[in-house]
């Protein structure tokens, strides 16, 4: 393949004399934009042209963010975009020996492979694809188009191409980077997670049924009077078996669904009533910290629908802190700050949470109106690492401290980190080095009586 990527030229003058590109098929309908043939003929033909070639490969091939080209360039430079797509990896692909259109940018190509290495084929579709995404890039600088690329060693026991198909999907499906090309191949564990995940908004919603979200509590404390200051809630779920599910295994999904929405829901709701539940009590309440994610901005209604419950429960706000990722930000970005600036007005706190963790922080932090910086741990065991990141770090605490911010260390496991972040002028912490997040019920037995009425 790498001896023929100068064949690959962008060019508007490109070659309309398409019929090498493949075993010659008669009869075939072909995609009025790509002229490539429709679906229906290219499954038709498949496992006969598939047996034909001594290592067949079959590739999905996508544009990670062709919606997004649509708006910025409009339709006709959408179209001008797929047909330089089967121009590029199909017409004008000697490897390619059959190839459809499936729909939008959607293609699937069957490719005569040299060998039997998926590594090595790997490594050349990858050049491949990223050598389109630089042509294109050139042309149409305004989006950065990249491709997302799935594939599958076709296998003489193969006999149903629905299933194929199938296992391409879930290739290109593991592919999570947006800013780059890339391509993966299929494997049976790969298969087995994609199902495994696909079975979690189900299970999430039958949950969120019965009533087995879990609200736990992840204590904050400070470090020189080694006392609670604060908490975050945090969700877990008890799926049917009687094991606890951590976020990591169901929120990416929530959020890529917009289920989010209705976990973020949940949780406030359980907080609210938890801490109502304390003021009926006489417990002296504390800061406890809930995420926000971006889709409940933009959500019709949702802030209005937490505020009102609040408000009814009679719950004091600034004992509520809203945490916020630089997700947040990614899009209507004047309604966002408008709605955390009313938030805030109102008396919530707003928490800026995994500072460090992104390309942006600072820039985010600029524009917010919020009152605490989170400092990421991966952020924090880099800069203490050497005297010269910590320097940085003390420099930007202070930065922070003197335009009114308080500061956060999260993820803090030993007593050697807590005691470098307090050096650097960090005051509160939380991680596992004080405790790992509890059952409401565990944690109020543990902490509420022994630190919150005694503070």
């Amino acid at each position: 393949m790498k001896d023929v990527l100068r064949l690959f030229a962008f060019s508007q003058n490109i070659c309309s004399n398409y019929g090498g590109f493949m075993i010659q098929l008669s009869g075939v309908r072909k995609d009025n934009i790509t002229y490539l043939p429709i679906l229906e003929d290219f499954q038709k033909h498949f496992f006969i042209t598939a047996r034909r070639i001594r290592y067949p490969v079959i590739a999905g091939i996508n544009i990670k963010n062709f919606k997004y080209f649509n708006q910025i360039y409009g339709f006709e430079n959408g179209n001008l975009l797929l047909k330089r797509m089967a121009d590029y990896f199909c017409f004008l692909n000697p490897d390619c020996r059959l190839a459809a259109r499936i729909y939008g940018d959607h293609f699937i190509v069957l490719i005569e492979a040299y060998t039997s290495d998926e590594v090595g084929i790997q490594e050349e579709l990858v050049i491949i694809c990223r050598e389109f995404s630089k042509e294109a890039n050139q042309e149409f600088p305004q989006v950065r188009i990249h491709i997302n690329c799935g594939a599958y060693f076709v296998c003489k026991q193969d006999k149903q191409i629905d299933s194929i198909m199938d296992r391409v999907r879930y290739a290109q499906k593991e592919n999570k980077d947006d800013y780059k090309s890339s391509v993966t191949f299929y494997t049976e564990e790969l298969e087995h997670k994609i199902l495994c995940e696909s079975r979690v908004i189900p299970m999430f919603e039958q949950a969120l049924e019965d009533g087995r979200i879990l609200l736990y509590l992840q204590p904050k404390f400070s470090i020189d009077e080694q006392k609670l200051i604060g908490a975050e809630a945090l969700a877990r779920i008890l799926d049917k078996d009687g094991d606890i599910l951590t976020p990591g295994y169901f929120v990416p999904l929530l959020e890529k669904s917009g289920m989010i929405i209705e976990l973020d829901r949940r949780m406030i709701h359980l907080l609210v009533n938890q801490m109502k539940e304390w003021l009926r009590q006489e417990i002296e309440l504390f800061v406890v910290s809930v995420n926000l994610s971006r889709l409940d901005f933009l959500e019709e209604g949702f802030l209005d629908e937490i505020i009102r419950d609040i408000d009814q429960a009679g719950i004091p706000k600034q004992f509520i802190e809203f945490e916020l990722t630089e997700t947040v930000f990614c899009e209507n970005l004047d309604e966002v700050i408008r709605q955390i600036e009313r938030l805030r007005a109102l008396g919530f706190r707003i928490s800026m949470d995994d500072f460090g963790s992104g390309y942006n922080s600072l820039d985010v932090i600029g524009m917010v109106p919020a009152d605490v910086i989170k400092f990421d741990r991966s952020f924090v065991l880099h800069s203490l690492k050497s005297k010269t990141g910590q320097e940085v770090m003390r420099s930007l605490m202070e930065m922070f401290q003197r335009i009114d911010f308080e500061v956060l260390c999260e993820g803090i496991e030993t007593k050697d980190e807590e005691a470098l972040v307090y050096a650097c002028g960090c005051n509160q912490i939380q991680g596992y080095l004080h405790d790992k997040p509890l059952d409401v019920h565990v944690f109020e037995e543990k902490y509420l009586g022994r630190y919150v009425n005694n503070a």
